[in-house]
């Protein structure tokens, strides 16, 4: 469980039986008892095994070092008592230590998460996708930039992967993204230079060479 700073803290019960059909339960706070915590006393129907009392969920208060005290509230309705087997079960937490945020996270179907250093993460939005009764009909702005026109038709939203709406692929950077006029010029300006270069180094070796007949 975790205080109101955020402070993550253990609490441990254990059972003792102390007569026929009655059990006691003691706990520990962080691996210790604390002082003025009461026993909470079970007791069953020595002929059906079901509990008889409490009948009500029980609340112990927990002092912390800092924070404010700890209500925890026990159900023990559900709890019975049989003379047969144990069994292991475990407990669903449902909170969380307090944590920062340390990165996003995109699915694939589109759902942005803020990730936490706890190893959490909650949903901040939807990407969402658009479609249009006529694609022909948009009009380009820019490199592979598109907008609505009349021709086009209304957009259709929906999700990544739902309907006619392609697939989302996340941190993934398309080839489409590249400007090819851009990197064709890129290109040509370093084989130019390579060119350059080249002619530098053998206008170095003939001058070597007649430096060398010279001697």
């Amino acid at each position: 469980m975790y205080d109101s700073l955020g402070n993550e803290h253990s609490v441990c019960q254990y059972f003792t039986k102390t007569s026929d059909n009655t059990w006691e339960v003691q706990y520990t706070f962080d691996g210790q008892q604390q002082t003025g915590v009461p026993a909470t006393t079970l007791t069953f129907d020595p002929n059906t095994g079901k509990l008889t009392s409490p009948t009500t969920p029980q609340t112990i208060e927990f002092q912390t070092d800092a924070a404010a005290p700890i209500d925890l509230t026990v159900d023990y309705s559900t709890c019975t008592q049989y003379g047969s087997e144990f069994s292991v079960t475990t407990n669903a937490a449902n909170g969380y230590a307090s944590a920062t945020q340390n990165g996003v996270q995109v699915d694939d179907d589109g759902k942005v998460y803020a990730t936490y250093s706890n190893g959490e993460r909650m949903l901040q939005g939807q990407v969402v996708l658009a479609t249009f009764p006529n694609e022909n009909g948009l009009e380009a702005v820019s490199g592979t930039a598109w907008v609505q026109t009349g021709e086009s038709g209304t957009p259709l939203i929906g999700v990544p992967g739902s309907g006619t709406c392609g697939t989302l692929s996340s941190g993934v950077l398309e080839s489409s993204n590249v400007d090819i006029t851009s990197e064709l010029v890129n290109l040509m300006t370093a084989q130019r230079n390579y060119q350059a270069n080249t002619k530098v180094i053998a206008t170095s070796t003939q001058l070597d060479d007649a430096l060398f007949q010279a001697m």
